[in-house]
């Protein structure tokens, strides 16, 4: 199954909408019927992370790749600030990746691309092609209510 990517434009600095993004206690407002077991600080490569959906699905994962953004995004430069978490999906349903990189388009905006690209366990392989657009469901909402967050404060 190809990776479902969703992207979205946040009037945000690079650094502070990756923090905000990747701050998982977020994410239990961000989709719906989900709470989220992790540790209550920046997170660092190592973490185990527990996503409980509508109270039973577990999505179990590992954060291999924590990157913040370097600096301020200067207009003038042909680098911009990239920041980069990827966390693998270790089951019990669901296996992959899922990975957020934030990347500086100015000062104050920022681009956040999310992408899950996930697989099932058998026997609920079939399954999959439900999958897909589910998950590019979940991600867009959870980044416009981002945005939507950003844009009250």
């Amino acid at each position: 199954m190809p990776a479902t990517v969703t992207s979205r434009v946040i009037g945000l600095d690079a650094t502070a909408l990756f923090d905000r993004v990747t701050a998982l206690a977020n994410h239990e407002r961000l989709i719906p019927l989900t709470r989220i077991c992790a540790p209550a600080r920046r997170p660092r490569v190592g973490d185990r992370v527990v996503a409980t959906s509508a109270w039973v699905l577990r999505d179990v994962m590992l954060l291999t790749h924590y990157e913040r953004p370097d600096g301020v995004a200067d207009l003038g430069s042909a680098v911009a600030p990239v920041g980069r978490a990827v966390y693998r999906k270790t089951g019990p349903l669901l296996l992959g990746t899922a990975e957020i990189v934030v990347t500086a388009l100015g000062p104050t905006t920022a681009r956040v691309d999310w992408s899950e690209d996930v697989r099932l366990v058998a026997p609920w392989r079939p399954a999959e092609a439900l999958v897909r657009p589910l998950l590019g469901l979940m991600t867009a909402r959870a980044l416009r209510l981002l945005a939507e967050a950003t844009e009250r404060n």
